[in-house]
């Protein structure tokens, strides 16, 4: 599943009306946050590992691990976001019929 990062977000976010900015909006950054959170600490974990004088058998291991862990947090902070995404969406296309996602953007 993809998702976007924040400062991605911000440019769909502020072709919509202010209206819906309020607790959808704040909601979707927060995830995006902790998601963006997540890959900082695995790529940092994965640094340090790289940067140990262990085995290569046993790092790969470790980085399996690491990788499983991080992908087992981020995936439902991923389904929600595209939840929030979808209401976002949804909630704005009913008051603004006219703005709508660049083809691009979905």
């Amino acid at each position: 599943m993809e998702y976007k990062l924040k400062s991605q977000t911000n440019i769909v976010a502020d072709t919509f009306p202010p209206v819906m900015a309020s607790d959808t909006e704040a909601r979707l950054h927060y995830i995006l946050n902790v998601l963006e959170c997540i890959d900082q600490r695995t790529a940092r974990e994965l640094a340090r590992l790289d940067g140990s004088g262990a085995e290569e058998d046993l790092k790969d291991f470790v980085r399996q691990d690491i990788l499983a862990r991080a992908q087992e947090l981020k995936l439902p902070l991923q389904e929600a976001a595209e939840e929030l995404r979808a209401q976002y969406r949804a909630s704005s296309s009913d008051e603004e019929p006219a703005l709508a996602l660049p083809s691009h953007m979905h």
